[in-house]
C-alpha cells in the first residue's frame, strides 16, 4: 500500500512538473520573440497579449491536442516523424551502457586487485573522459571514411538491411562509452567497499561463498547509491545525442530544434524562435526525462524499503 501511495504521489508530481516546464518555455519564447521583432506594444500590453495566447494554447492542447503549426504544418506531425529516431538512439544506448556497465563492474569487483582489475581501470578512465561528440567525429573519420567498415552517414531506405543496421553502430557507440565507464567504475567501487561489511562477513562465516554473498546481497545494496545517478546520466546522454544526431546527420528531434531556433541567411544563421515547435520539442524531452525519473523513483522504492517507510510516516 505504501508503494502504491508513493507511486501515485510521484505521478501527480510528474504532471505538475511537466505543466510548469511547458508554461515557462512558452512565456520565455514568446517574450523573446516579441523582443526580437520589436513588437509595437509596451510591457503591460505584451504581458496581456502573451497571457491570452497562452490561454488559447492550453485550451487547444487539452481540447483538440493542437500544439500549433510551423510553416502551416502541425508540429505534432513533424515530431511524430522524427521522435522515433531520437527515442531509439537513447533507449538502445541506455540498455547497453547500463547493462554492460553493471556487468563489467561486477566482474572487476569480483576480480578486484588482480591483473584483470588493473587492465580494466585504464580504459574505464580514458572512455569516461572523452565526450560523445568527440567520439562520433573519430568514428566517422576512422571507421566511416578511412576503413569503410561502417556508413559515414545514415544509410537510405534503399540500402540493404545490414548496412542500415550498421548505421546505428557509430552514434550508439559514441553515446555509450562515457556512461559505460561511469557505471562500471561506480559498481566496482560500491561492491569493493561492501566486501568488508559486518553482515557480509557474518554470511561468509555461515558458509556462503564470496560469489553467493555478492549475487544475493551485495549487488542489491550497491544499487542504492547507484540509482540516483541513473537519471542525471540519462539526461547527460540525451543532451549528447543532440550533438551526435547533428554531426552524424540523423534526422531526429535535434534537427527540428535547431531549425526552430536558427534560420539560415546567406552564410550565417540568425535566431528566429518558432514557439509552437520549441514548446513541442521541450514537451518531448521533458516528458521522457520525467517519465524516466518516475520509473527510477518507483524502482528505488522497491530496492530501498526505507523510501516506503518514509512515505508511510
Amino acid at each position: 500500500m505504501a508503494l502504491i501511495r508513493y507511486t501515485v504521489i510521484r505521478f501527480f508530481g510528474l504532471i505538475i512538473s511537466l505543466f510548469v516546464i511547458l508554461s515557462i518555455v512558452f512565456f520565455a519564447t514568446r517574450f523573446a520573440q516579441l523582443k526580437h521583432w520589436s513588437f509595437p506594444l509596451d510591457f503591460p500590453e505584451q504581458i496581456e497579449f502573451v497571457k491570452n495566447e497562452y490561454i488559447r494554447f492550453i485550451q487547444n492542447v487539452f481540447t483538440r491536442w493542437d500544439w500549433g503549426s510551423s510553416d502551416g504544418v502541425p508540429v505534432w506531425d513533424l515530431l511524430k516523424d522524427t521522435a522515433p529516431i531520437t527515442l531509439k538512439l537513447n533507449l538502445i544506448a541506455f540498455a547497453i551502457y547500463f547493462t554492460f556497465g553493471i556487468t563489467l563492474g561486477f566482474l572487476t569487483a569480483f576480480k578486484a586487485h588482480t591483473w584483470f582489475d588493473k587492465i580494466m581501470s585504464f580504459p574505464v578512465l580514458v572512455l569516461g573522459s572523452i565526450p560523445s561528440f568527440i567520439w562520433i567525429f573519430l568514428f566517422i573519420i576512422l571507421f566511416g571514411y578511412t576503413l569503410g567498415w561502417l556508413p559515414p552517414r545514415p544509410p537510405s531506405v534503399e540500402e540493404p538491411m545490414y548496412w542500415r543496421l550498421a548505421g546505428w553502430v557509430m552514434p550508439v557507440g559514441a553515446l555509450v562509452l562515457a556512461p559505460l565507464a561511469k557505471f562500471t567504475g561506480m559498481m566496482r567501487n560500491e561492491l569493493v567497499d561492501n566486501f568488508d561489511a559486518d553482515y557480509l562477513l557474518l554470511l561468509r562465516t555461515k558458509g556462503l561463498s564470496r560469489r553467493q554473498t555478492m549475487l544475493r546481497h551485495s549487488i542489491r545494496d550497491s544499487f542504492v547509491p547507484i540509482m540516483p545517478e541513473i537519471v542525471p546520466t540519462f539526461v547527460f546522454v540525451m543532451v549528447g545525442s543532440f550533438f551526435v544526431e547533428m554531426i552524424y546527420n540523423m534526422k531526429g528531434v535535434s534537427t527540428l530544434l535547431f531549425d526552430a531556433m536558427f534560420h539560415p541567411m546567406i552564410d550565417f544563421y540568425y535566431i528566429s524562435i518558432d514557439t509552437p515547435m520549441v514548446v513541442m520539442i521541450c514537451a518531448f524531452y521533458a516528458t521522457i526525462t520525467l517519465l524516466f525519473t518516475f520509473l527510477v523513483d518507483v524502482m528505488y522504492a522497491v530496492v530501498d524499503p526505507r523510501i516506503r517507510i518514509g512515505v508511510r510516516k
